[in-house]
């Protein structure tokens, strides 16, 4: 009988162990921020591409394409991370501090200039996309 209780404890522990490390993983994936069905394409210039994991992100000041009078704002653009990116055919300086863009991406719920990267085409017209489940099994 003592046994099983101290055998159902270690199992007990061993399951709390193995979620305590899921959850990290499962916190970083989470695109519930963004908008799914409502895409936004901005235009304007890079100002830091910073390369990491488990995203990539680009800060650039830019303003909604089409909409003239908006103002000007320092959109962060949460992209894949390298790895995902080198097999999309990003080097990286595909993209550097002052370059001209266009970036379309779903937009943040809550309005706020942040959205979740779809595709990029530079000022020479080179494209370069994702699609949606790109951000999956990092």
């Amino acid at each position: 009988m003592k046994h099983e209780r101290i055998a159902g404890f270690g199992v007990a522990m061993l399951g709390v162990m193995l979620m305590s490390l899921a959850i990290p993983g499962w916190a970083h994936h989470s695109t519930s921020m963004f908008e799914p069905n409502k895409t936004i394409a901005i235009e304007g210039t890079i100002t830091e591409v910073a390369w990491g994991n488990p995203h990539s992100v680009f800060f650039m000041d830019a303003k909604p394409i089409g909409q003239a009078d908006a103002p000007v704002k320092n959109w962060t653009v949460e992209a894949p991370n390298p790895r995902q990116m080198m097999s999309m055919g990003w080097q990286q300086d595909t993209v550097k501090a002052g370059d001209k863009v266009k970036v379309t991406g779903f937009q943040r719920r809550d309005g706020k200039a942040q959205m979740l990267f779809i595709e990029l085409t530079d000022d020479k017209g080179h494209r370069f996309a994702t699609k949606r489940g790109d951000y999956a099994g990092e």
